[in-house]
Order: structure tokens, then C-alpha cells, then sequence
């Protein structure tokens, strides 16, 4: 914290700053999709650490500018829509790349459905009311 009377130096988390993180966290989240469409278990751990990183990073550089005074915020600018596009975007392709996430853990339990002849589904209910599990798996084979 400063001391009384000295300035504040609020470039230290300036817009352009916060586009060019942003635009990386772009990137960084092509390369999730791209991990996890290519099922590459290696590659989707060091992104996601990647991602955390700048996303850590983004939060804190917009915490700095949320505490500025009201009069140090500055007009509405060309870089300051840039950042909301680029982090509007993150926020889409994040969605994607759960979406596609959790298709794969669909298919990995549905798979393992079949091996193991029993299913991971929830329970529903049957006629009368009683409990019904949703029968799933099939036999492949017996050794």
C-alpha cells in the first residue's frame, strides 16, 4: 500500500495490457479445444495450467482497475471494447470447450457402460412409480 500522499501509479495495469493477455487467453483456449478434440490428455493439462495462469492474471489486473477512483477510470475507449470483445470471446470459446468436455466424459461412461455390462445411469422411475434402473451395457463377450 502507499504511502499518504504519494501517487498512485494506474498504468501498471493498463487496457492495452489487459487486450494483450486477453488475446493470449484467445489462444490458450484454442489449444484446450484443440487438446481435447485431439484426446490428448498431456497437452489439455499443460493448457488448462496455461489458462489458469491468465485468467489468475486478468482478475487481478481488473481488480487493480475496479479500486481506481471513479475520475482515474478515464472515458469508454477503442481498447476498452477491444478488452470486453476479447473477454465476451473468451467467455464463448470456454463454453465451447466444456461443452466438448463434457460430451467426452458422455462417451468415456457410455463406453465403459458397455464393458462393464452395467450402466452409470441415474435411476428413473417405472410403472407404479417404482424405481427403474435404465438398463445400459451389453454383453461383448464371455472369457
Amino acid at each position: 500500500m502507499p504511502r499518504p500522499g504519494t501517487q498512485i501509479d494506474w498504468s501498471a495495469t493498463p487496457w492495452d495490457e489487459l487486450a494483450a493477455t486477453g488475446d493470449e487467453l484467445l489462444t490458450v483456449l484454442d489449444d484446450e479445444r484443440d487438446a481435447l478434440l485431439g484426446r490428448d490428455p498431456a497437452a489439455l493439462e499443460r493448457t488448462v495450467e496455461r489458462k489458469l495462469a491468465l485468467l489468475s492474471s486478468i482478475e487481478t489486473m481488473l481488480r487493480a482497475h475496479a479500486s481506481r477512483p471513479l475520475r482515474e477510470h478515464g472515458a469508454d475507449t477503442p481498447l476498452r471494447a477491444r478488452v470486453d470483445q476479447v473477454l465476451e470471446e473468451a467467455i464463448r470459446r470456454n463454453e465451447l470447450n466444456g461443452r466438448i468436455a463434457h460430451q467426452r466424459e458422455l462417451g468415456v461412461r457410455q463406453a465403459l457402460d458397455v464393458i462393464t455390462g452395467k450402466s452409470s445411469a441415474t435411476t428413473v422411475y417405472g410403472r407404479g412409480g417404482r424405481d427403474a434402473a435404465r438398463r445400459g451395457g451389453h454383453s461383448i463377450g464371455v472369457a
